[in-house]
């Protein structure tokens, strides 16, 4: 793929590494056996300030978020306060893309990003990143087991190996580990300071640390996301997304 994937959509599309060790646990199919409490809604927004470091490169932006359950992600980032370098919509199939500073745009599909990274990425997955909510569904195959003030979560997805840290008093995933064995890739995500959100609880930070093969070899990236304000809100939310005539389509 000769396109370079923008810095905010490195920050919401990959994840986390795996502990190897065999659970001594149960299966279910029932998410109530560990109670998770995950974010339920119509629509959501917040606003929230990233931090992406890459080796010796730094990127600082803050962001205007909004999703519709299931079917758009909508981001505006900004450098600095009011002026716009980056707008996306992801659907669930295609990530658009307006760059601004250079007056380009830029159409993704999933098999383009997740051989970018040599990582299975989809709409479903980063749309959890986001809330911090389960990355699959619980299903037959799911193990569970009680550890410490945790429940550890295992799960398969395709290729990925995929391991939830659920915290035993408040019921809110804290750590996602996911491992691509074939290649090594994998991630680990935290999140902390959980705050009220309507009737649920939502981490005002995210912190992301990832290491994936490129062509120059491992590449390492750190991401922290700090949501400043969350709401779930119920009347429809407004996703604009217009691509000026003058701007080119990058390939």
């Amino acid at each position: 793929m000769n396109k370079k994937l923008p810095v905010f959509l490195l920050c919401l599309v990959i994840l986390m590494s795996s502990c190897k060790k065999e659970l001594i646990g149960f299966k279910s199919k029932k998410k109530d056996v560990v109670n998770i409490e995950e974010i339920d809604f119509d629509y959501f927004q917040s606003k929230t300030k990233i931090r992406y470091t890459e080796g010796d490169k730094q990127v600082n932006g803050n962001a205007n978020i909004r999703i519709r359950k299931d079917s758009l992600i909508w981001i505006s980032v900004s450098p600095s306060i009011g002026i716009e370098a980056t707008r996306v919509m992801i659907s669930r199939d295609t990530a658009l893309v307006i760059n601004r500073i250079d007056k380009e745009f830029y159409v993704f599909n999933f098999d383009e990003i997740s051989r970018y990274f040599n990582f299975n990425v989809d709409y479903d997955m980063i749309q959890s990143i986001l809330l911090g909510n389960l990355i699959r569904p619980i299903d037959d195959e799911t193990q569970v087991a009680k550890e410490n003030n945790y429940f550890l979560v295992k799960q398969k997805s395709g290729p990925l190996d995929i391991e939830s840290f659920v915290l035993a008093d408040n019921k809110k995933i804290e750590t996602v580990l996911i491992n691509e064995v074939a290649t090594s890739n994998f991630m680990t995500l935290k999140y902390s300071e959980f705050k009220d959100v309507g009737a649920y609880l939502f981490a005002k930070i995210c912190l992301i640390n990832m290491t994936y093969k490129a062509s120059k070899g491992p590449l390492v990236t750190s991401i922290n996301l700090q949501n400043n304000k969350a709401e779930i809100v119920d009347k429809p939310l407004k996703f604009p997304f217009n691509i000026p005539t003058k701007y080119d389509a990058f390939k």
